[in-house]
């Protein structure tokens, strides 16, 4: 053992002395004839060979990363300096061998060039680098990627990446880079997207990834951008599970809860911010606002606190709830209406303002009651609007002057029972602002409002609707009545009808592409393939932003096997416009199976997967289409976890032709 050190050693010592005598030398003198490049390239017995020079470049721009970690500039750029000059010696090297860079040679250059800030020389080598490989490997499509966000151009590192990603489809750096440049650009639903996937990759593959904190933060804020609510709340609070002192974030999600009505959340986060910083006032404002919307008690309780603390302004909406709460309504009124003209989009004034109306003074108690209504509706508050318009009833209910007011009211309640996802109460309201309505036209529209009622998911009351459509189509044949009553055909299989009042409609309204997109829903149930492709080409014409017509048409071709071009044309133009959307991402995963580009293909079925997830509307057919995908991957594994899951969401009746797949999967892998 030590005789084998013994002998090691001095090789050890020999490099070392090397090294450091040529690192004050070498590296900084590049050959400037044909006889100097010979002597330092390694012609004659003992000279250097050339790969020393790449080794040494590689040792040195090492040290130029460590030294910018550190903020060291200066010696960071003279390493990557001393670097580049080595690799240019190399190169020269290699010239006289009658060779050029190599992939790796090449990148390292493109690296010194970037931290250089020399863009273009960095390019250039990088597609150097490019030249000598196929395909072009992860590394050197992230320099590329990185140069391009350098130079500025974010629109062309977004589509570099892109047009890679089938290859590394879970790749996290992949998935953060597309995510971020989109957010840069403002591209919310895009962005969306990637964030989306990258999350669920981390979840199956890597729960401990250091971008799992950022992405939920970012998701959290880009389903809040997109009106997404609640996923967004997930999120954030996942975040807050690991970054509890964050309290940028505490704050938005308190506005969510507030959002959305949940008051009581809304408070428990507020005063989570101000149980860990004591000091910050917009926490503490938001608070007694909540309160006095919510929980008039709770109001009153939690003004002493701002009392103590010292938290009370001089003017503004937190003095007028200071005021009004401890009964100062002395030129209170003008106060306040002073305020609502300065601040007209703010709820609390305006509830202010109602409780210091006289109910005296119906008509404008009335008046305020509505506005403050509206707004409540318009912020979500759904039940403080509610509760309003039922106060406001109270009081002209047995007045027969205001029997149209009681009428609109009803109907107002009865749109807040929808909102807050109570269709039944919503219909219980509706059919009382029908039973106090007189004037007959109104009546119409609420038996119309009604019918509308009847065809929502959760009801399955088409036929009912049917009825009253009828009997308001014998007075009047208006287009809208023919488009509902023939969704209301179209959901209960009664294609030919459908068709007939989708068509009524087309012929009196014949440039709505809505009803011409239905039209072409109802022709290809009634398995005429033709007129439904005349109506969706015809609607995309009248709408170019028609999404869900060019999804509909590419997977139409698809099913057919026909037109595989045009088909993904459609496609890729439907999820231009709504890249987050779990139906598209699905079609245009089908038609590049169709077309046997599997990792295409097995691409956008994970996108469609990951969001439909995400959005709570898991759909059978994309997990159909993933456990396809792997067989012909030659994947039976994978393919058998995707038919179950399939076959967990699929109808009794749609279940035979999944459950025939996964016995023949079994039977291949226990063979």
């Amino acid at each position: 053992m030590f005789q084998a050190i013994k002998q090691y050693f001095p090789t050890r010592v020999f490099l070392f002395l090397l090294l450091a005598t040529l690192n004050g030398s070498i590296a900084q003198t590049k050959p400037t004839t044909d006889t100097e490049t010979k002597s330092l390239c390694g012609e004659k017995s003992g000279e250097i060979p050339p790969e020393f020079y790449l080794s040494k470049a590689i040792r040195i721009q090492v040290e130029g990363f460590t030294a910018s970690q550190q903020r060291r500039s200066e010696e960071a750029k003279d390493a990557y300096l001393r670097s580049k000059e080595l690799v240019e010696t190399y190169h020269l090297c290699l010239q006289t061998l009658g060779k050029g860079p190599t992939k790796f040679s090449a990148e390292l250059q493109s690296l010194n060039y970037l931290e250089l800030g020399d863009l273009t020389q960095a390019f250039d080598w990088s597609e150097v680098a490019k030249s000598k490989t196929n395909p072009t490997p992860r590394d050197l499509i992230l320099l590329q990627t990185r140069i391009r966000i350098r130079q500025g151009q974010l629109k062309l590192a977004a589509e570099h990446l892109e047009s890679e990603l089938a290859r590394f489809p879970n790749d996290f750096d992949f998935l953060y880079l597309l995510g971020s440049l989109y957010t840069e650009q403002k591209i919310w639903n895009r962005s969306l997207l990637y964030y989306t996937a990258l999350s669920f990759a981390i979840q199956r593959r890597d729960t401990n990834s250091k971008y799992k904190n950022l992405v939920n933060r970012t998701l959290g804020e880009l389903n809040y951008k997109l009106d997404f609510p609640k996923i967004s709340i997930k999120h954030y609070e996942e975040y807050t599970s690991a970054a509890p002192n964050d309290m940028e974030v505490l704050f938005r999600i308190a506005q969510i809860y507030f959002v959305l009505g949940d008051f009581g959340k809304c408070r428990t986060y507020l005063e989570e911010i101000r149980r860990r910083n004591p000091r910050d006032i917009d926490a503490s404002h938001m608070l007694l606002e909540v309160s006095f919307v919510s929980n008039r008690s709770l109001a009153r309780t939690y003004l002493e606190v701002l009392r103590r603390e010292n938290k009370i302004p001089k003017e503004g909406i937190i003095k007028i709830l200071d005021r009004h709460l401890s009964f100062e309504r002395k030129g209170l009124k003008e106060e306040v209406i002073n305020f609502i003209q300065k601040n007209p989009q703010r709820l609390s004034p305006k509830l202010v303002l109602l409780e210091l109306t006289s109910k005296e003074n119906k008509e404008e108690f009335l008046a305020n009651t509505k506005e403050a209504g509206r707004y409540a509706y318009e912020y979500r508050q759904y039940l403080v609007a509610k509760k309003l318009l039922l106060d406001a009833l109270l009081l002209i209910q047995d007045d027969p002057k205001y029997l149209t007011e009681v009428s609109a009211i009803w109907e107002q309640i009865s749109f807040c029972e929808e909102m807050m996802a109570k269709p039944n109460h919503a219909i219980l309201a509706q059919k009382l602002a029908i039973d106090s309505q007189t004037d007959p036209q109104k009546k119409d529209k609420n038996f119309f409002r009604l019918s509308y009622l009847y065809v929502l998911p959760k009801i399955h009351r088409e036929k009912d609707s049917i009825e009253i459509l009828n009997s308001l189509i014998s007075k009047s044949v208006n287009p809208s009545y023919l488009y509902l009553r023939g969704l209301a055909y179209y959901q209960i299989e009664q294609y030919k009808e459908s068709y007939s009042d989708f068509n009524q409609a087309v012929g009196l309204e014949p440039n709505n592409a809505n009803y011409i997109f239905y039209r072409a829903m109802a022709s290809d149930k009634l398995k005429n393939f033709e007129a439904a492709e005349k109506d969706l080409n015809e609607t995309i014409r009248l709408n170019p932003s028609a999404g869900n017509a060019m999804n509909y048409l590419g997977y139409m071709y698809a099913e057919k096997n026909m037109k595989p071009e045009e088909a993904l044309s459609l496609l890729n133009s439907a999820i231009q416009i709504e890249p987050d959307n779990a139906a598209f991402q699905d079609s245009i995963g089908w038609v590049q199976f169709r077309k046997k580009n599997l990792d295409e293909s097995l691409l956008h079925l994970n996108f469609a997967a990951s969001l439909a997830i995400e959005r709570d509307i898991e759909d059978p057919v994309i997990y159909d289409h993933l456990g396809d995908v792997y067989i012909a991957k030659k994947d039976p594994v994978n393919a058998l976890v995707f038919f179950n899951m399939a076959l967990e969401k699929t109808k009794s009746e749609d279940k035979k032709l999944i459950e025939a797949k996964i016995k023949k999967l079994k039977q291949e892998i226990s063979k």
